[in-house]
């Protein structure tokens, strides 16, 4: 698989732009796209969908970004100054079926009715990576334009391999790291992850356009039953 790593210029301007899904962003690149893992690692689409991953490709998707120390090139690559991302779930950035992915159909504003702005609630991120470029290794805030689930869906994932389905992850390491917050932040959109990359979806997925900020000590409420 031909993987690229990113230099860390290029990660850092991608990290001012929204993801495409939960871990991930898909890029309009020379005609075609990228699909870029944690900010770090790039695989052209078209080369993901025709090529089976080994064991090495899935050594360097998952675990330390930064210790990647084999891997097919290390590029700045030719990066439009505007950088298009995809959007899955609309309302975030480029919304194109250029590419032959599924859109998510199901994307509402939560209401204050379904999540209130007076109350704490939980987030979590899925991820294969145990450094989330998204997610502040101090603090624990998501960054402006993050993807992350609900505490209620959660419990629908008992592994990091089940999370690449029902999030429909493009990378097939499993994601079993996991990054939650506890936030008064509302996510802008929430809605159900399409099938894609031959993952079936249907998880739940929330996006926070503007990001969270994490309140460690507050306790949040769960069903009584």
């Amino acid at each position: 698989m031909p993987l690229i790593k990113l230099k860390h210029t290029t990660t850092s301007r991608l990290l001012e732009k929204p993801e495409t899904g939960m871990g991930y962003q898909i890029i309009a690149y020379k005609g075609g796209a990228l699909v870029i893992f944690n900010a770090t690692i790039a695989i052209p689409l078209n080369e993901l969908r025709k090529i089976s991953f080994n064991e090495k490709d899935y050594q360097l998707l998952s675990g330390d970004p930064e210790n990647v120390t084999s891997i097919f090139s290390q590029d700045e690559l030719d990066f439009p100054d505007d950088i298009l991302i995809v959007d899955l779930l609309q309302g975030t950035g480029l919304q194109t079926d250029t590419y032959g992915l599924s859109f998510s159909e199901s994307v509402i504003t939560p209401p204050e009715s379904i999540i209130s702005s007076k109350l704490p609630y939980s987030y979590y991120r899925y991820s294969p990576y145990y450094i989330d470029k998204r997610v502040d290794s101090k603090t624990g805030d998501y960054l402006p334009g993050t993807y992350a689930t609900t505490n209620v869906d959660m419990h629908f994932v008992p592994s990091g391999f089940a999370a690449v389905g029902r999030y429909a992850l493009p990378s097939p390491a499993s994601a079993k790291y996991i990054f939650p917050i506890v936030t008064y932040n509302k996510p802008n959109l929430m809605g159900t992850a399409a099938p894609n990359y031959g993952q079936a979806g249907g998880g739940v997925e929330v996006f926070f356009k503007d990001g969270a900020t994490n309140k460690p000590g507050k306790g949040y409420q769960i069903s009584a039953g």
